[in-house]
């Protein structure tokens, strides 16, 4: 695929209304007891990010790429801005939840980018072609702000450009009512101007803050007034939690800090 330098522009691309309710309603949840207890769970139709400062936000997007593919019975398209998937962490949850590996992993469309350019490109000119002939349950976005944080981009540009990412996602989002999740954490030692982070928070519908403390996770919901901590345990640990049970009979999973 060759990338081509995408021109910022000040415009808003879209303006998105209400079109009434939706065709097909979807919920996926972590089976993180206190995780969906806190959110109710991913609905479809809704742009939902992770505002992380660690690596646990990746952790749960590979369970929750896992868990939408066999729930759901569609595919997953994952579009990597900071190198995040990893098919292993992949295997090791069909593994955990008794899944077949290779047909999950079959069903996960993934493109990278290494440029905030090639990452425009990929959101604004692939995603809704890939999404269309796809038609999945869940796109996720990673890392999205991490190409944007290089130096040699000026503050506008890469303001310019995010903002026309996020107006594409929420577009297609509303559009196909996919399950959409953005990802903020960085590899960089430089966190994200509180001015692109405002961005983000702005085309979301639902916000989960993932901050560390000394005895766990604490995941909060900004403006909700909820929060909860949580205390992840060793992956030769289990936990009563993981064999409660789903609806459906499956136990449910449980994601180590740093897994």
């Amino acid at each position: 695929m060759n990338f081509q330098r995408t021109v910022a522009i000040e415009e808003p691309l879209i303006s998105i209304v209400d079109a009434g309710p939706l065709f097909r309603e979807r919920t996926l949840k972590t089976s993180v007891l206190q995780l969906d207890e806190l959110t109710g769970g991913l609905h479809s139709g809704q742009v939902n990010l992770f505002d992380s400062d660690n690596s646990y936000s990746t952790s749960l997007l590979h369970l929750l790429c896992v868990r939408a593919i066999s729930e759901f019975d569609e595919e997953v398209v994952w579009i990597d801005g900071g190198n995040a998937v990893d098919p292993y962490g992949i295997s090791s949850i069909c593994k955990r939840l008794r899944l077949d590996k290779r047909d999950i992993l079959s069903r996960v469309n993934i493109s990278r980018a290494f440029t905030a350019y090639q990452l425009v490109t990929l959101i604004d000119e692939k995603l809704q072609e890939q999404v269309e002939r796809s038609a999945p349950a869940l796109v996720i976005v990673s890392s999205i702000t991490e190409m944007f944080l290089d130096k040699d981009m000026k503050w506008m540009e890469s303001h310019q450009l995010l903002r026309r990412c996020l107006e594409r996602v929420a577009k297609i989002t509303k559009e196909h009512e996919t399950i959409s999740i953005i990802t903020n954490n960085t590899h960089q030692p430089v966190r994200p101007s509180p001015l692109l982070t405002n961005l983000l928070y702005e085309h979301a519908d639902l916000v989960l803050q993932m901050r560390t403390q000394k005895d766990g996770l604490l995941f909060r919901l900004p403006g909700r007034d909820r929060e909860v901590l949580f205390a992840p345990v060793p992956w030769n640990q289990t936990t009563l939690d993981e064999f409660r049970g789903d609806s459906d009979g499956k136990d449910s999973a449980y994601l180590p800090l740093g897994a």
